[in-house]
């Protein structure tokens, strides 16, 4: 897909995409699974960056703006963790606008 990490820590991840023509859809704007799967990467990237293995429960988007050229930036931040479940908030936005939310929980499994 071409995702760029751009910084992981504790709880948090960021990622970013060139958009380029393999990414458009019928409409000519960027395919709602791409924008998924990009938000999706840095859901994962944030929730396992303890070292420990989580695992998606729950995730939903929802689609604000279509594009069709630029970069898309995608930025999870956890909202809350516990020993099994955590809860994630993703932005994806270009330069200048949101164009989907999408949220995530992770059951958190007690062994690697």
């Amino acid at each position: 897909m071409g995702v760029d990490i751009i910084e992981v820590r504790e709880g948090y991840a960021k990622a970013s995409i060139a958009i380029n023509l393999n990414h458009l859809n019928l409409h000519n704007t960027v395919h709602g699974g791409v924008i998924f799967s990009l938000a999706d990467t840095v859901f994962a990237l944030a929730s396992n960056s303890y070292g420990k293995v989580a695992v998606a429960l729950q995730a939903d988007i929802k689609y604000f703006k279509g594009v069709s050229s630029g970069v898309l930036i995608a930025e999870a931040k956890e909202d809350f963790r516990s020993e099994r479940i955590g809860s994630y908030t993703i932005e994806i936005k270009t330069e200048d606008s949101l164009v989907a939310l999408f949220n995530g929980i992770v059951y958190i499994k007690k062994s690697s």
